[in-house]
C-alpha cells in the first residue's frame, strides 16, 4: 500500500470542514502535549543531575571553561549536558507553540 505523501495528507485535511479541522488539531495537540511534557520532565532531569554533579549550570561552566585537568567521562558528560539543554529549550518552545493554539488547559511553560 502506498503512504500517502503530504501534500495530499494536506489535501484531504483542507477538504475537511472547519469544526472537523480544528477538532483534529485539538486531539493531535492533546497527545503531542503529553509527549512533549514527558520529554521536557526528562531533560530537565537529566540537566539537574548534572547540574547536581558539578555543582552549577551549563552557562556557569561555559563562563568558567572546562577545567584544565578535565577527564574524558567530563567532556562526554560537558556533549551530554549541552545536547539536553538544547532538548530542553526546543521542547519548551514547542509547547509555547502548541499551548498558545490549543485548548489544553496547562500553558505556560
Amino acid at each position: 500500500m502506498k503512504t500517502p505523501a503530504i501534500s495530499d495528507v494536506v489535501d484531504v485535511f483542507l477538504a475537511l470542514p472547519q469544526e472537523e479541522q480544528e477538532e483534529i488539531f485539538q486531539i493531535g495537540a492533546a497527545f503531542r502535549l503529553v509527549d512533549l511534557r514527558k520529554q521536557l520532565a526528562l531533560a530537565e532531569e537529566n540537566i539537574g543531575r548534572f547540574e547536581a554533579r558539578y555543582g552549577m549550570t551549563l552557562d556557569e561552566l561555559e563562563n568558567k571553561g572546562l577545567p584544565e585537568d578535565a577527564n574524558y567521562e567530563m567532556h562526554e558528560d560537558y556533549v551530554e549536558w549541552h545536547y539536553w539543554v538544547s532538548v530542553r529549550d526546543k521542547t519548551r518552545q514547542m509547547l509555547n507553540i502548541l499551548e498558545k493554539f490549543s485548548r489544553i488547559p496547562g500553558a505556560g511553560v
